[in-house]
């Protein structure tokens, strides 16, 4: 099911003039936007609670700002990691991804915001594109935030119709221009997202991270995440990552 390489380069020359055009169209409506780029890698590549593959490098580029009481932001990823045979590639094939998101949320209150948007993802080692539409809520509890969202595939090639997560994180001084984050996921795909006759795919993740302030703009993190499934579609993992990132 291999797409050849020259699909794979014009998916993400479309991704990134997408980008462009829609980046250019928002900056009519609002002056205040804020730019970020930034590399990172990770040991492991889990995706929504499944091992797609080891050794992920990741750049991901994002804006965002305010337009007419609405904040929206827009972002690409792009991600590689090797030894992705759960995706059907023979022993060792690299996986390339390519991810564009695109959301706007509003306030509803001083405690309750919502959030709506579309992502669309590309895989080399797979025929076609996944669309999804996003809804969720966040609010804060005892300083604890909280979120909800639920994720609808468009797409007829996926078999995973629904995808509900639940978040919770807490953020805290560790030290000067030092600040964690711990924070705990929970997880369910409706049905088996790669196919098989798994329903009710479960997983929790625990995670832990420094997030380092090195001034110009320019920030560090490194953290840990464990994740657990109660399904044999991927084993326990835990996955160490670290990232870079420059504001602008």
């Amino acid at each position: 099911m291999n797409l050849s390489q020259n699909d794979s380069v014009m998916s993400l020359k479309r991704t990134l003039s997408i980008v462009g055009l829609s980046s250019s169209l928002v900056g009519f409506a609002s002056a205040e936007i804020e730019s970020s780029i930034s590399a990172g890698y990770n040991s492991q590549y889990v995706y929504r609670g499944v091992d797609l593959g080891d050794d992920q490098a990741t750049l991901n580029l994002g804006t965002s700002g305010n337009a007419g009481g609405l904040d929206w932001s827009i972002s690409l990823f792009h991600g590689s990691s090797e030894d992705a045979t759960i995706l059907g590639g023979a022993a060792g094939a690299s996986l390339d991804e390519t991810r564009i998101h695109a959301g706007v949320s509003t306030g509803l209150s001083d405690h309750l915001s919502i959030s709506a948007g579309i992502i669309n993802t590309s895989y080399n080692l797979l025929p076609s594109d996944r669309l999804e539409v996003y809804v969720g809520a966040a609010t804060t509890v005892s300083g604890i935030d909280v979120s909800a969202t639920a994720y609808f595939n468009e797409s007829d090639n996926y078999t995973g119709d629904t995808y509900y997560e639940l978040g919770a994180s807490k953020d805290f001084d560790v030290a000067e221009n030092v600040t964690g984050t711990l924070a705990v996921t929970y997880g369910n795909w409706n049905k088996d997202l790669l196919g098989g006759t798994v329903a009710d795919v479960d997983f929790v993740s625990v995670s832990g991270t420094l997030n380092i302030d090195l001034g110009d703009n320019v920030g560090a993190s490194i953290g840990v995440t464990h994740i657990s499934s109660d399904t044999a579609i991927t084993e326990d993992q835990t996955v160490v990552g670290t990232s870079l990132t420059l504001s602008f």
